[in-house]
């Protein structure tokens, strides 16, 4: 036990990139009641244990019924403010150095009536707050949502007038059967001329066809999920001599039914292939978990040591959108603290 809670002091302690974790999901329940309550929503729920409870979700349909219940206590440009300094703080916290963080931009300009400019602004103020207090930064990725295809060219416009305001990706989230990739060819080949990084969710809910279609019809930089290519060991092949990063996310895949239990989760199996493996939170709120949280059941659950916990957090920092020269630097910074951590 010693030597656990020595190894749990170390993952804390770590420096660390997170590369898939939504904003709105990473808002805490005394948030979504504190906004409720300044914006005048009526919320189904009154108190902090009845937000705690619902976010305890069912199914699928559930976790999106929560996560719009969460947007929609969004209402004034001060609040996207708070969230991205409070999310700030919650990487200084966890001793996340950077992370790249996806944001439904669509969704929020169309359940608020703010322009995406205004939203963008505000969040940028909590993101610059929290960088020079803590020290701490962020990329964001802006998604279109399957279930919403015709937003796409929306989303995709804003992406493109946003490189100098922290913009570094173009995501594809919601229902993986709601639309197809060959869905969303242009607007992501338009994206990827203007050397945006490319970040579709994919072979979660499905299977590993919906992962060969980003790959193919997206030109997938990474690929969120990505956990059940295990059910192709040729598209398992591909991705290891490819080294397309996967950013699995642990807790979300139980809580959400892609797989049983931890014993039955396909991470060991590709992390012993040779896959190119990075962990994330998803939505940490919604979820009860963190990234520290992500570290650990890696080593409560599949038997990661130090080298392996230092090589995952390395593989996020590669696997991001900073500049090659930048990752050189913070490289450099990452293995000397797990030196001195290690001392």
């Amino acid at each position: 036990m010693q030597n656990k809670d020595k190894i749990y002091k170390f993952i804390e302690r770590m420096p660390k990139v997170e590369l898939h974790v939504h904003l709105e999901g990473s808002i805490k329940p005394e948030t979504v009641l504190l906004l409720a309550q300044r914006n005048n929503i009526e919320l189904p729920i009154k108190t902090l244990a009845d937000v705690i409870s619902f976010f305890r979700f069912k199914d699928f349909k559930h976790f999106v019924d929560v996560f719009t219940l969460i947007t929609s206590c969004l209402k004034a440009v001060d609040d996207y403010e708070l969230i991205s300094y409070q999310f700030g703080c919650e990487c200084a916290r966890q001793n996340i150095r950077y992370a790249e963080v996806t944001f439904s931009m669509a969704t929020n300009c169309r359940l608020t009536g703010l322009s995406w400019q205004d939203i963008l602004e505000a969040l940028n103020r909590g993101r610059s707050k929290a960088k020079i207090e803590f020290g701490v930064d962020c990329g964001w990725v802006f998604d279109i949502l399957r279930d919403e295809p015709d937003t796409q060219n929306f989303v995709a416009d804003v992406v493109l007038n946003s490189r100098d305001k922290g913009v570094v990706a173009l995501g594809l989230t919601g229902n993986e059967n709601a639309a197809t990739s060959d869905k969303f060819v242009k607007t992501f080949d338009n994206i990827r001329k203007h050397c945006f990084g490319i970040v579709p969710h994919a072979g979660e809910t499905c299977g590993p066809e919906s992962i060969c279609g980003v790959i193919k019809q997206l030109h997938a930089d990474r690929i969120g999920h990505g956990v059940r290519c295990v059910e192709d060991p040729i598209l398992m092949d591909f991705l290891k001599q490819k080294q397309i990063p996967l950013e699995v996310c642990l807790t979300s895949n139980i809580c959400l039914g892609i797989f049983h239990d931890f014993k039955t989760h396909s991470l060991k199996k590709l992390w012993d292939s040779g896959l190119f493996i990075t962990i994330n939170s998803d939505d940490p709120a919604l979820f009860d978990t963190d990234l520290n949280n992500e570290y650990k059941i890696l080593v409560d659950n599949f038997g990661f040591d130090l080298d392996d916990l230092e090589q995952v957090s390395l593989n996020a920092l590669h696997a991001s959108f900073l500049p090659d020269d930048k990752k050189l630097e913070v490289d450099q910074e990452f293995r000397a603290a797990f030196a001195s951590l290690r001392k």
